[in-house]
């Protein structure tokens, strides 16, 4: 990442949250408004800046990658209709009200993504393009029906720009027939991220574990908060948008434990081989590194000695130029004899793969000089043998 956007980056995140809580104490709310206005004020700003922040720290771990962008574009959108709300504008209102929950696309986005930043296939392109489109059509389409003033609003309103029909029952129907949709696409999101779950293997599938966990959570309060708005629920409307809105800071906890599991690999990988005597064995060297990463699909292979392909400490025929779906591969010396497939999921973690195919290839030339060194001592014994036996004779 460049000094620049990240400049930028820190930037935008001070300015969004300085911005946000001045507008929520000016003009200063009433007494009996001002605790639940700090509790809005703090936890909208405490999510807001966590995803910005996270966005920071994947710009700079994956410079490459768009996990940066996507948990940015979250944290602006999250920002955007709290601080237009708050403003007494008639254009920043209209779009406020039109980027309302919009925060939920690029959030879709980012799950389906993680954790390299790829969307795996067309339908799922399809499904994040619908997202998009849905919560566009449908903030604007609510907002045409949606007046200020017979909606809590008594005094110093903002014109809604775009509003056509101030009926409420309007409104109240817009909003009904909405959920099902919104629901529709928070089903096949869950299944695509729990089939992604599932059919991850090694590292790949640890790292999706807590997004598992995190997305039901997600979609539980937005679903919740789609059905308070048409009906009375027995839980409050400030638990699930206030308190339950925290639950959203579980998203730029995935960077964190991506990036503390990436860490802890990466010693688990030098603990291993130190533990290993010196020059271990093929066999013992692939167990050791796939327990590190906690990887057991780890495939350590070696040239056979006709020249007939690749075999690994299993005796499994490999094939490096072709490596199963999922799987990536690692030269361990400079002739190819020795090659890894470890998980694809590692290649966003740069770091991490250097520290394994490096570990990887000191112990096994150790091995091979080892061997080398055997096999001549071998011969020395040999030849002395012949010596001795030629001079009995």
């Amino acid at each position: 990442m460049s000094q620049r956007l990240g400049t930028g980056l820190v930037v935008g995140a001070i300015a969004s949250t300085v911005l946000l809580l001045v507008t929520a104490f000016v003009p200063a709310p009433s007494p009996s408004f001002m605790v639940r206005a700090t509790i809005v004020a703090v936890t909208t700003a405490a999510v807001g800046l966590s995803f910005l922040l996270a966005g920071l720290t994947a710009w700079r771990h994956w410079p490459t990658g768009k996990l940066g962008l996507l948990f940015t574009l979250v944290g602006y959108f999250w920002f955007l209709p709290a601080i237009a709300a708050n403003v007494e504008n008639s254009l920043a209102f209209t779009i406020g009200n039109l980027s309302q929950s919009f925060y939920q696309a690029p959030l879709t986005h980012l799950a389906l993504a993680w954790p390299d930043g790829r969307l795996r296939s067309k339908f799922e392109r399809a499904v994040v393009v619908t997202e998009y489109a849905w919560l566009f059509v449908y903030n604007t389409v609510g907002t045409m029906f949606w007046n200020p003033r017979t909606n809590g609003c008594s005094s110093g309103c903002p014109t809604n720009l775009l509003l056509v029909d101030g009926s409420n029952s309007v409104n109240h129907a817009i909003s009904t027939v909405g959920i099902f949709p919104s629901l529709a696409i928070s089903v096949v999101v869950l299944k695509l991220i729990v089939r992604h779950w599932q059919s991850a293997r090694g590292w790949s599938r640890r790292a999706m574990k807590p997004l598992v966990g995190i997305s039901f959570a997600v979609v539980a309060i937005n679903i919740l908060q789609n059905v308070e708005n048409v009906t009375a629920l027995p839980v409050s409307g400030y638990v699930l948008y206030e308190v339950g809105a925290l639950v959203l800071l579980t998203g730029p906890a995935l960077v964190v434990i991506s990036l503390t599991r990436a860490r802890t690999a990466r010693t688990a990988v030098g603990t291993a081989l130190i533990d290993l005597e010196p020059g271990p064995a093929p066999d013992r060297l692939r167990d050791a590194l796939a327990s590190a990463l906690s990887d057991p699909a780890l495939q350590l292979a070696i040239r056979l000695p006709d020249g007939l392909g690749y075999a690994d400490t299993g005796q499994r025929h490999v094939d490096p130029a072709r490596p199963e779906p999922g799987r990536a591969t690692a030269r361990l010396d400079e002739k190819g004899d020795a090659v890894l497939l470890y998980d694809e999921g590692l290649v966003h973690e740069p770091q991490l793969v250097r520290v394994l195919v490096t570990a990887a290839s000191l112990a096994f030339e150790h091995s091979r000089l080892q061997a080398e060194v055997q096999a001549q001592l071998e011969q020395v014994h040999a030849s002395r043998a012949r010596i001795v036996e030629a001079g009995d004779a």
